[in-house]
């Protein structure tokens, strides 16, 4: 799925690339798609993009159960209707809110936080199907990777175009990375996230906006630093096998 979001990196509005987000996902068997970030806890000024606005027809967005229950880790965390008797934690007032996704035809799908190093918006996509719990398990849940990725390269476009300022350069959170690479800058992690992922150094370098000689050198201290030498041994630190990588 980096191709897809590859291509969408000329578009220059929001509104353009969230038509392109919606059309890659959905030739990808996503039939919805929610993206909403918002600041502070409990969550407020939330903002949304959403194929499904009737959703949020009685609900603010900022009540979003996603925002609250999904959004405290980097986990990807299964989502719809289906998927409730496994979240028995959740206030009725979100239980009720999922069951109205039902009527979206949005029945099964992917939360998948996102955030970006310095950012002080959190948030991420919930990307719905209208599969069934087990035929979305055995079709869609072994992407979840691939999906993350594709989301998290696009949160950071989104935030590129909305003006939107970071500490540092717009760096990706690496998400469930292990403790080791705590001692890693926020770019290093970001290259050795992409290196483990499969993306060349020329790819890499291109979504980061550096050149290849300072992927090499990120990717060399990196690697240093982690006591590895080379990306299948990253993939294997930060995915626990080589199994993840495209």
């Amino acid at each position: 799925m980096y191709r897809d979001a590859e291509a969408l990196e000329h578009l220059t509005t929001v509104d353009a690339l969230w038509d392109g987000v919606v059309q890659r996902l959905r030739a990808r068997g996503i039939h919805h798609v929610i993206y909403i970030t918002a600041e502070g806890s409990p969550p407020q000024a939330s903002r949304l993009l959403t194929t499904c606005p009737d959703l949020y027809a009685d609900a603010h967005p900022d009540n979003d159960p996603f925002l609250s229950h999904c959004c405290d880790s980097y986990q990807i965390t299964p989502t719809g209707p289906e998927f409730l008797p496994q979240h028995a934690y959740l206030p009725d007032a979100a239980k009720a809110f999922i069951k109205t996704a039902r009527a979206e035809g949005f029945l099964t799908g992917f939360g998948i936080p996102t955030r970006l190093r310095g950012a002080e918006r959190y948030g991420g996509f919930n990307l719905g199907t209208k599969l069934d719990r087990e035929t979305f398990m055995e079709r869609m849940w072994p992407q979840a990777e691939q999906f993350r990725l594709f989301c998290l390269l696009v949160h950071r476009r989104i935030e590129e175009l909305s003006g939107a300022q970071t500490d540092h350069d717009p760096a990706l959170i690496a998400p469930n990375m292990p403790t080791a690479l705590s001692a890693l800058s926020p770019r290093e992690a970001e290259i050795i996230y992409m290196l483990a992922r499969g993306l060349s150094r020329k790819e890499a370098a291109r979504l980061c906006g550096i050149s290849m000689n300072t992927v090499a050198e990120y990717a060399k201290t990196a690697y240093r630093k982690l006591g590895i030498h080379n990306r299948a041994e990253a993939a294997r630190l930060v995915f626990g096998s080589t199994d993840s990588v495209v």
